[in-house]
C-alpha cells in the first residue's frame, strides 16, 4: 500500500509540475502578445503623431512665406528635418514602455545590438552618409544609446537600416527558409516554381547590393518615409489645400497667398515608392473576404510599425529545456484628407504632408513592411549579414551548422530535395492543390503569420 501511495504521489507531482508549466507557458504568451501589440500601438502613435507636426509645420511655413518672411520658413524646415529623426525615436522609446507595462523585462540581447548600431551611427556615420542637419548623426546616436541604456524588450522589427540589401531576394525573404522547412511545395509554385525548377548550384546566386543612400531623410527605425521638394509640388491646388488646412487647424487668420506656389522652400512630401496602394492586404494569399476590402481612403503602405517581443518561460519538469517565446505585431497611423465637397481621400492625395491622421490600429504583421532586413529576429539578421556572403563564396563550406537558416540551405543544395519537389507538384496537378481562392490557411489560401 505504501509503495502504491508513493507511485501515486510521484505521478500527481509530476502531473502538477506538467501543469504549471503549461500554465506558465499559456500566460507568458498572451502577456508577450499583450506587450508586442501594445509596442506597436505606441511606436506607431507616435509616428501619426510626428506627421501630423510635420504636417502643421507645412502649413506655418506657407504662412511664413506669404509674408515675406524667409527665415522663420527656413527654420521652420530644420525643424521638420530633426522631427524626421526625433518623433521615431521617441516612439521607440515609447514602445518599450508599453511593452514594460505588459510584464516583459528588457532583452539583454536587444539590447546589446541597439548599443551595437549606436556605437556604428556615432562612429562611422559621418564618413559614410551626409549629415540631414548639423549635427544629427551624434545626436542621433545618443538619442539611440538612450533608448538601449533603458532597455530593449521590444524590437523594432521592420528597421530600414542605411546599409542593408537593396531590393527583394529569394535568399533575403523568410518565407523561403520557411517554404523549405516546411516542404511547402505550394509556396514555390506561387513564388519561386522556376528556381525550383531550373537551379543548379550556390554559384547561381547574386544578391543585390547594400543599400548606400547619399542623403538619408529618414530614421531607421519607425521612419516616416518623407523626402523633400523645393517647391510646392501641385502648384495652386495645394495652396488652397494648405489653407483649407489652416482653417480647419486654426492656425492663422492669416491667408495662404498664391506666391507660395513659386517660392522657394523645402516642403516635406510623401516618397511615392513608400506611400503607393497597400498591395500587401490584397496579396490572393492573405485571408480577407472579398467583401471587407480596405476603405479608398485608408488604401495606402507607407508609415508603419513592426515589433517583436521574446520571453523565456523556464520549466520545472525534469530534463525539459526552457521554452523560447517569440511575439510580433504590427500596428499602423490611419487618417484621411477632407475635400471641399466633404469627400475623404488618402492622406498623400496631394504629395504634400499635411494633418490627416487620426487613428491608430494594429494590422496584420504580413500587411506591414516587416519582415524587412532589418528585423529584430537577431538569428535572421546575424545569417544575413554575416552567413550569406560566406555561402556565396564557398557555398555549403561558408555555412553555420548551429543557424537554424543556413540547415535550410543545407537542405535546399541536395538535389533529391529539389526533386521531390517537383515530383509533387506534378504529381498531384498543381493548378489543383496549390489554388488560393479563400480566406484562413491551409490550400485554399492563408499566409505565414495573419495575426
Amino acid at each position: 500500500m505504501l509503495i502504491f501511495l508513493v507511485m501515486v504521489l510521484l505521478i500527481l507531482s509530476f502531473a502538477i509540475i506538467w501543469n504549471f508549466d503549461l500554465h506558465k507557458v499559456i500566460h507568458l504568451k498572451m502577456r508577450s502578445q499583450n506587450a508586442a501589440d501594445a509596442a506597436a500601438m505606441a511606436a506607431a502613435r507616435w509616428q501619426g503623431i510626428t506627421l501630423n507636426l510635420i504636417g502643421d509645420l507645412n502649413i506655418m511655413q506657407a504662412v511664413a512665406l506669404s509674408t515675406g518672411d524667409t527665415n522663420t520658413a527656413r527654420l521652420i524646415a530644420e525643424t521638420q528635418t530633426r522631427l524626421c529623426y526625433t518623433g521615431p525615436v521617441i516612439g521607440l522609446l515609447a514602445c518599450q514602455q508599453a511593452a514594460k507595462h505588459n510584464g516583459i523585462y528588457a532583452n539583454e540581447s536587444f539590447s546589446d545590438r541597439m548599443v551595437e548600431h549606436a556605437d556604428t551611427v556615432l562612429s562611422d556615420y559621418n564618413a559614410i552618409f551626409a549629415e540631414p542637419y548639423p549635427e544629427c548623426w551624434n545626436e542621433y546616436g545618443a538619442m539611440l544609446m538612450n533608448v538601449a541604456g533603458a532597455g530593449v524588450a521590444a524590437g523594432p522589427d521592420n528597421a530600414r537600416l542605411y546599409t542593408d540589401y537593396s531590393g527583394g531576394h529569394t535568399l533575403l525573404d523568410i518565407g523561403f527558409y520557411d517554404a523549405i522547412a516546411g516542404q511547402a511545395w505550394c509556396w514555390f509554385y506561387w513564388y519561386a516554381y522556376t528556381l525550383l525548377q531550373t537551379y543548379v548550384d550556390y554559384t547561381e546566386w547574386q544578391l543585390p547590393p547594400p543599400v548606400t543612400e547619399t542623403q538619408p531623410e529618414n530614421s531607421e527605425f519607425f521612419g516616416l518615409g518623407l523626402t523633400t521638394f523645393n517647391t510646392l509640388p501641385g502648384g495652386e491646388v495645394n495652396v488652397a489645400n494648405l489653407n483649407n488646412a489652416r482653417a480647419a487647424r486654426n492656425i492663422s487668420p492669416q491667408e495662404i497667398s498664391n506666391s507660395v506656389a513659386t517660392a522657394e522652400a523645402t516642403w516635406f512630401v510623401y516618397q511615392q515608392s513608400r506611400w503607393t496602394d497597400w498591395s500587401a492586404i490584397k496579396d490572393p494569399s492573405f485571408p480577407v473576404f472579398p467583401e471587407r476590402q480596405v476603405r479608398p481612403q485608408y488604401d495606402y503602405s507607407g508609415a508603419d510599425a513592426a515589433t517583436r517581443v521574446e520571453a523565456v518561460a523556464e520549466r520545472m519538469m525534469p530534463n525539459a529545456s526552457d521554452r523560447r517565446i517569440a511575439c510580433t505585431a504590427a500596428a499602423k497611423p490611419f487618417g484621411y484628407l477632407t475635400t471641399g465637397d466633404g469627400t475623404q481621400v488618402r492622406p498623400d492625395s496631394c504629395q504634400i504632408v499635411l494633418p490627416a491622421f487620426r487613428e491608430v490600429r494594429l494590422i496584420p504583421v504580413d500587411t506591414s513592411s516587416a519582415p524587412a532586413g532589418g528585423a529584430y529576429n537577431l538569428e535572421w539578421r546575424d545569417h544575413i549579414e554575416n552567413h550569406l556572403q560566406a555561402y556565396l563564396e564557398n557555398g555549403l563550406g561558408g555555412l553555420n551548422a548551429d543557424c537554424w537558416y543556413c540547415r535550410q540551405l543545407f537542405a535546399w543544395e541536395d538535389a533529391a530535395f529539389r526533386q521531390a519537389g517537383i515530383d509533387w507538384l506534378a504529381d498531384t496537378n498543381n493548378v489543383n492543390s496549390c489554388h488560393r481562392s479563400g480566406p484562413g490557411h491551409g490550400p485554399d489560401g492563408g499566409t505565414r503569420r495573419g495575426h
